[in-house]
């Protein structure tokens, strides 16, 4: 079981895939059906900005939004294929290592991690939008 925030995250990492920033890049110019997942709740969106067509599914409702035995007027049509490539997301990618671990537990295929969020894509020099 885990004490805190920080055990939350490593034991969420054991078995994910991260990618660098520039990996996050490629994987998306590679395939245009790969969707970037940022979990972060609104409000936070702007602390970095938002990597262009990112999907934005709060953490606090990925649960249910990724959830197929949900009715459908609570689940997220993004959400809706779980072989479609997925790469999480958040400010420094913690919760995201959260939220791809979630996924997988919920049966989707192929889930990668951007590793340290929207700040290292931000430092790569990758492009940002205002949310």
């Amino acid at each position: 079981m885990s004490a805190n925030f920080t055990e939350v995250v490593q034991n969420a990492q054991e078995g994910l895939e991260v990618l660098k920033a520039n990996e996050a890049q490629a994987a998306l110019n590679a395939d245009p059906n790969t969707m970037i997942l940022d979990v972060r709740d609104e409000g936070d969106l702007n602390l970095t900005g938002i990597i262009p067509g990112t999907v934005n599914v709060s953490m606090g409702t990925l649960y249910f939004k990724a959830d197929h035995n949900m009715p459908a007027e609570f689940q997220d049509p993004n959400l809706g294929d779980k072989d479609r490539p997925i790469i999480t997301t958040c400010t420094l990618g913690m919760v995201a290592c959260i939220a791809a671990k979630t996924l997988k537990d919920y049966g989707f295929k192929n889930v990668k991690v951007l590793e340290g969020g929207n700040q290292a894509w931000k430092e790569a020099g990758l492009p940002l939008e205002e949310a």
